[in-house]
């Protein structure tokens, strides 16, 4: 595969990545917006599921094929596209900054890296790991 096709399938992947992380954030905000209790109403439940299930596929992705084509298409493209830290970082400043969420932002940060990392090295031991 030459290198601008490799470009092109991981901006493809990239950009359904992206889809799915809005799909994800309008579905699943819409729901939770409704609960009554407020921490539950403002924690970053898609933010967090997104994150989580792109670290899976990130792992398993370069359990599979490392940095080969396949892998950068699916790992950095599509795993890259469907996760975002820099809307963690947003979200979770806000939260610090409301004083009232402060509780909110760290629950989020804590998890964020605990199932991250966790769902990553599934993934990599789901994956085959060939690294290892």
């Amino acid at each position: 595969m030459n290198l601008w096709m490799l470009a092109g399938l991981v901006a493809l992947a990239g950009s359904v990545g992206s889809l799915l992380r809005w799909a994800v954030d309008v579905l699943l905000s819409h729901r939770v917006a409704q609960t009554e209790h407020s921490f539950v109403a403002v924690f970053p439940w898609a933010l967090l599921l997104v994150n989580v299930v792109g670290s899976f596929v990130c792992g398993v992705a370069t359990a599979q094929w490392g940095h080969s084509e396949w892998g950068l298409v699916l790992a950095t493209g599509l795993a890259g596209g469907l996760t975002t830290m820099s809307t963690l970082a947003v979200t979770s400043a806000n939260h610090l900054r409301a004083k009232k969420t402060v509780r909110v932002a760290l629950w989020s940060l804590l998890l964020h890296l605990v199932l991250g990392v966790s769902a990553a090295w599934l993934g990599l031991l789901l994956g085959g790991n060939p690294a290892a």
